[in-house]
């Protein structure tokens, strides 16, 4: 490594749970010669083998230098190219890079625009250069991806008189297919060195770039995919106030993020354009930081934004970095350096979700150096850190012992002003990179039957590069497995063969033997084939010997079964469920207050009848009434009370009309479960009038951890990538109940043009969950869970060798599916939403929907602090007619007279009509009503005695 030299080194350290650990930042001696800065400097970019690669121009030479450095930014292998320089660079799924610049034309001592592509190790593999505007010097200056698998790229011609800029298009292997001049609609621009970017939907380009016009302003050209100029919008900023963009990146709504800064006084600026070409906001950070340069910016998975340059310019600047939100509403800025005349140029956000950055700066000795950091998605850059092992404490000592066994994978958290979480690896260790202050450090274990010394652990961290050594003893409480089991299917698709998966583990204290998992399909189903055999079936039923589970481990199967054509209809749900044997608790004792009562549900369709069955098969009688509630569709049919001795049952029928009901049944307050209430839900019964509710209600409240049970709505086409919350919700917030459980389907598809080798999920876990609880499924290949320091979620896929959908359209699509449970001291009116993002190889993230849950009372026991409501018994409503063509007359039977309040509401529940009445019934006109189907309750004195459906022609 001739000509590079390591000046400094800060502390840097590196957690083997394969995701990154401490912070650091590296020093490398430049090579002599002029070391390119700013818009041009170095830039950083991750290998496909977890290692970084940096890319240095030098003007004086007109040459670049190649530095491969290892995770931890130690550098392995540098060379010199020369007679190019790079200003643009790019990973490729491959593992090699595209790259675009400029090289020198011998004959006419013009420089050329040049675009190749290049491996890890800087070797050409091919390139082609291009000249635009004859006896010019051109540039390439920025690349991206366009959908097609081709590249865009910007390009600036400088000739003595004229100026040329705009976009160009080549295909995969560089070869041209168009370029558009700008210059004729925007003139005078005299650099392209802000940037290029793709709009959040993927239709189009904009190009920011800097335009000579008395004060140096910023201009935007927005295009379509093939280049066609949609729109040009001019940023100026106060008047003597020369403005220069320094990048451009997209928002969710179809606008743009141009980042730059005034160049009188170095105020760093941002300014936010709408997808129609309108200044939404223009922010300048003038008193915060107290000036600096900016040269780049980035969205990031959160979708916030970061801008780096140099701070505090007029003295020895450091790396400066702004975060800011798409309001423009500052978030944090740091400032990271040793030395003197530090400068960012260059940022990106790797797959683990930290910050990769790389720059220039001063030593102490007046040399020019290569600056390159590596910080947490919220720049902050560590320099200590708590360490230690988590063990099975054998001798019940709470003492460490080096002979014990260590435990994988349990989650360690520090909280104290900012909260830090990682795993442990195989050996139970663990290294969690903190800044200083004081922390409660907690373990988690998975399973009840555990408890751990020394949780939780409180310290302080007083110095940098500081590192505190904690041992965590972890004792069963009961020598007993606990197996889970998780069933899951990414969709279902009628007339076709669908696979479910099942991921059964043994979060207990002792091997669990010969285990079994019995997988019962849906009736619509017809089993074909499956991964492991069968060890029998019956009818639907399929058992599965699993053998002996060990300890802290896991395994996985899946199930092929097609899903009939005939007797099924479109957006029709169906129900798979998975139990694991063996299936029984150890004790902890029952509560002393438990009055020993166990209450389940069912429900059955019977013809022209739907019929659901509530019975306490506990072993206590129901000292006291409980309550339940019926729901069709969105609406309440009924609440009233139940009281059983064990073994009893009560049933209540309804007419079936084709709607989806369901029912919920309250358990006793001291129920070992944990849950509130049981329900049971219904489809379909008398035709299908409502489809696409059932998924509204939670259909895995069972009281033990053996039984899964997977509810989906067959589907025709989907978004290939995206989330899914269940229980989906109830109506258009997404309704659940306090401390309501939460299951994530995270599902996506390589939609592109060659196998994706590697797939990462980031879920930006939000604080309404809690981390502690999450517990990983089912999913379509074998992944490594990880947990980043910022507490979010990552699965990894590695060599999933995921085909392409043009090639293997079945075999493209993949999923994966986690638990988590509501974070204590949340309340009624809380949004619970939650994002992913998702990584083919080294492309940039396709972020999926945001699931939104709402948190409220959907069960009328379910408040808290207050005497639960009295509900009149719901009477029954005669409607004549039914449908109704012109009126109706709406008759509530067995009440007496007395005020009535009717209420009409369209499906979206909006209200359209209230109606009262002082006597038992209603007159009722359709008046400007379109024909449709609509939902009426009726009400006393503010509580609800009937409601229904209201069909007109």
């Amino acid at each position: 490594m001739k000509g590079m030299k390591i000046l400094m080194v800060m502390l840097a350290m590196w957690c083997a749970v394969g995701a990154w650990g401490q912070g650091w930042l590296r020093v490398i001696e430049a090579l002599p010669g002029s070391l390119a800065s700013g818009y041009e400097g170095p830039m950083a970019v991750p290998t496909n083998d977890n290692e970084i690669m940096i890319v240095v121009p030098y003007y004086g030479s007109n040459s670049v230098q190649i530095i491969r450095t290892d995770n931890n930014g130690n550098p392995i292998f540098e060379r010199l190219i020369d007679s190019i320089l790079i200003f643009g660079i790019r990973p490729l799924d491959d593992g090699n890079f595209i790259a675009v610049g400029r090289v020198g034309n011998q004959s006419t001592g013009k420089d050329l625009g040049c675009i190749a592509k290049m491996d890890k190790y800087g070797n050409i593999i091919w390139r082609k250069v291009y000249e635009f505007q004859a006896a010019s010097d051109n540039y390439f200056y920025g690349v991206e991806f366009s959908p097609d698998g081709g590249y865009v790229i910007t390009f600036i011609s400088l000739g003595i008189i004229t100026k040329n800029y705009g976009l160009l298009k080549t295909n995969s292997t560089g070869e041209l297919q168009w370029w558009r001049d700008f210059s004729p609609i925007v003139p005078n621009v005299f650099n392209l060195r802000g940037g290029l970017t793709i709009s959040a939907d993927s239709n189009a380009y904009a190009v920011s770039a800097n335009i000579n016009d008395g004060d140096d302003s910023i201009i935007v050209v927005k295009t379509n995919l093939v280049g066609e100029v949609l729109w040009q919008k001019g940023i100026n900023g106060p008047a003597s106030s020369y403005i220069s963009t320094a990048g451009i990146a997209p928002s969710d709504d179809g606008g743009f993020i141009v980042g730059g800064m005034y160049l009188n006084g170095a105020v760093p600026m941002c300014c936010k354009i709408d997808g129609n070409g309108n200044i939404a906001w223009l922010k300048a950070w003038n008193t915060s930081i107290g000036g600096g340069y900016i040269f780049d910016i980035i969205k990031t998975f959160n979708g916030n934004y970061w801008m780096i340059g140099s701070a505090n310019p007029l003295q020895s600047s450091d790396y400066l970095m702004i975060q800011f939100d798409d309001t423009g509403q500052e978030i944090s800025f740091r400032k990271i350096g040793t030395l003197q005349n530090e400068t960012a140029t260059r940022i990106v956000q790797l797959q683990d979700s930290s910050l990769l950055i790389c720059g220039t700066g001063m030593s102490n000795n007046s040399m020019s150096t290569i600056v390159i950091a590596r910080t947490t998605s919220q720049g902050i850059l560590y320099s200590s850190a708590l360490t230690g092992q988590l063990h099975q404490d054998l001798q019940s000592d709470c003492l460490p012992d080096p002979d014990e066994p260590g435990l994988a994978g349990w989650l360690v958290q520090a909280d104290g002003a900012q909260s830090f979480a990682t795993l442990t690896d195989s050996l139970g260790h663990f290294l969690l990179p903190v800044d200083t202050g004081s922390y409660s450090v907690t373990v988690a274990p998975p399973g009840p039957y555990w408890e751990v010394c020394n949780s939780p652990y409180q310290v302080a961290i007083t110095e940098f590069y500081d590192t505190l050594s904690l041992d965590f003893p972890a004792q069963t409480i009961s020598d007993c497995p606990y197996l889970t089991v998780d069933i899951s299917a990414p969709f279902l698709r009628r007339c076709f063969d669908n696979n479910y998966y099942v991921q059964y583990c043994n979060d207990g204290t002792i091997t669990a033997e010969d285990a079994t998992v019995e997988v019962t399909l849906d009736p619509n189903f017809t089993y074909v084939s499956s991964s492991i055999p069968p060890a029998s079936q019956n009818g639907n039923t399929l058992t599965f010997d699993v053998g002996d589970v060990a300890v802290n481990d896991c395994g996985s199967f899946h199930i092929t079964a097609y899903l009939s054509c005939d007797s099924t209809v479109l957006g029709q749900t169906h129900c798979t469920s998975a139990h694991i044997s063996p299936d029984s608790l150890c004790p902890p004792l029952p509560d002393p207050l438990w009055d020993g009562s166990s209450i389940e549900t069912e429900v059955s369709c019977n013809g022209d009848s739907v019929t659901f069955t509530i019975t306490n098969v506990g072993t206590g009688d129901m000292p006291a009434p409980l309550g339940f509630i019926i729901i069709e569709d969105q609406i309440v049919l009924m609440t009233e009370e139940f009281q059983l001795p064990a073994g009893q049952s009560t049933t209540i029928t309804l007419p079936a009309s084709g709607t989806t009901l369901h029912l919920e049944a309250q358990q006793a307050a001291e129920h070992p479960s944990g849950f509130a209430s049981t329900g049971a839900t219904i489809e379909g019964c008398g035709g299908w009038l409502s489809l696409g509710l059932f998924g509204q209600w939670a259909f895995d409240d069972d009281p033990d951890p053996f039984t899964d049970v997977d509810c989906q709505a067959n589907i025709g086409s989907f978004d290939p990538n995206d989330k899914q919350g269940f229980p989906a919700g109830l109506g258009d917030e997404h309704l659940i109940e306090l401390e309501q459980d939460i299951e994530y389907l995270i599902r996506f598809q390589n939609t592109g043009t060659d196998t994706a080798f590697k797939v990462t999920i980031v879920d930006v876990l939000p604080t309404e969950l809690d981390l502690a609880s999450i517990r990983p499924g089912a999913s379509s290949h074998p992944y490594t869970y990880g947990v980043t320091p910022e507490g979010w979620l990552t699965f990894t896929f590695d060599d999933i060798m995921l085909p392409d959908s043009n090639v293997n359209e079945a075999a493209s699509h993949g999923f994966v599916r986690f638990r988590a449970s509501q974070t204590a001291g949340l309340g009624h009116g809380d949004y619970i939403e939650n994002t992913a993002l998702i990584y083919f190889d080294f492309n940039a993230p396709v972020q999926t929907n945001t699931y939104r849950h709402r948190i409220g009372q959907v069960n009328p026991w379910t408040l808290v602090g207050t005497t639960p409501p009295v509900f009149l018994a719901k009477k029954q409503v005669r409607i004549v007619p039914n449908p109704l063509t012109d009126s109706a007359l709406l008759q509530v039977e067995g009440i007496e007279l007395g005020p009535l309040n009717l209420v009409l509401t369209d499906v979206s529940g909006k209200i359209l009509r209230q109606q009262t009445t002082q006597g038992t019934g209603f007159e009722f006109q359709r008046g400007e009503l379109a024909p449709g189907v609509y939902f009426f309750q009726i009400e006393r004195n503010g509580e609800r005695v009937g409601s229904g459906k209201l069909m007109v022609r």
